[in-house]
């Protein structure tokens, strides 16, 4: 608790020290994940190798960035200013609640640019954020089942990340001696499956990596019982026996999924 009161007064510092130049109310979708992109019954391999639109001359794929915090916002927006936008930090917040992944503006969305913001969601046209899958899911536990969650956010004149669109000259990656953009919703490297680490979201065990279990909607080292989680018995953590699954993408190593569980 002491770490997490911590982290969001540090945020809100942040916050109070930078100016806002973009927020909103919408929806949060995802459409790549560079450490897991077998998820959530899907093959987001390919779009790992799309190009994104900050890097404008090098033409830097999502693979080269190796981030899952990275961002893609509004396509019509970031396309008139990109030296406004990209590599911006984004505070994305969840029923209120900010995180405190570090995430940075590296993409357009076209979706995210059209529709209405208080519903119904338009898959065709609704405006929001696209996430890496690891990131939408540590924000909330039901995007796998749902597909988008309910976000606002709101984009600061903090740069996280230098683009060429945006640092012209500048060697690209994450700004020296800023905050780490990180790979995954959640403290770069505390877990093996980012975005599942100690303090995301999360609806069962299986949400959660490694050893860590879900408690009161948050994956935690504590059961809430004094007891915790039995050590991941796959090279897949949060994927192993007896986890939910879709298809046999969601499971670790030989499993095979039936009956919506990982097993044998």
């Amino acid at each position: 608790m002491k770490g997490q009161i911590t982290a969001s007064l540090g945020l809100f510092a942040k916050l109070a020290a930078s100016s806002v130049i973009y927020s909103g109310n919408g929806y949060g979708t995802y459409y790549y994940d560079i450490q897991h992109p077998q998820s959530c019954g899907q093959d987001l391999s390919v779009a790992n190798t799309g190009n994104v639109e900050c890097s404008q001359f090098l033409a830097l794929n999502l693979n080269q960035i190796n981030s899952n915090n990275l961002v893609a916002m509004n396509h019509s927006l970031i396309a008139s200013n990109l030296a406004q936008y990209c590599g911006r930090q984004v505070v994305v917040s969840v029923n209120g609640v900010a995180s405190s992944t570090p995430f940075f503006i590296g993409d357009g969305c076209e979706r995210c640019g059209t529709g209405s913001s208080t519903g119904p969601w338009n898959p065709s046209g609704a405006p929001g954020l696209d996430f890496s899958f690891s990131a939408l899911s540590a924000l909330n536990g039901q995007a796998c089942n749902q597909g988008h969650i309910d976000i606002s956010w709101q984009v600061l004149d903090t740069t996280l990340f230098d683009f060429d669109s945006n640092a012209p000259g500048q060697p690209w990656g994450p700004v020296s001696g800023g905050s780490n953009p990180g790979n995954g919703g959640g403290d770069p490297g505390s877990c093996t499956w980012a975005g599942h680490c100690q303090g995301a979201s999360c609806s069962s065990d299986d949400d959660c990596s490694d050893s860590l279990v879900c408690s009161s909607g948050k994956c935690s080292t504590d059961s809430g019982s004094g007891g915790s989680a039995p050590p991941a018995t796959c090279t897949w953590a949060g994927h192993c026996l007896g986890a939910s699954c879709s298809t046999e993408d969601d499971c670790s190593d030989s499993l095979v999924c039936t009956n919506g569980k990982c097993s044998n």
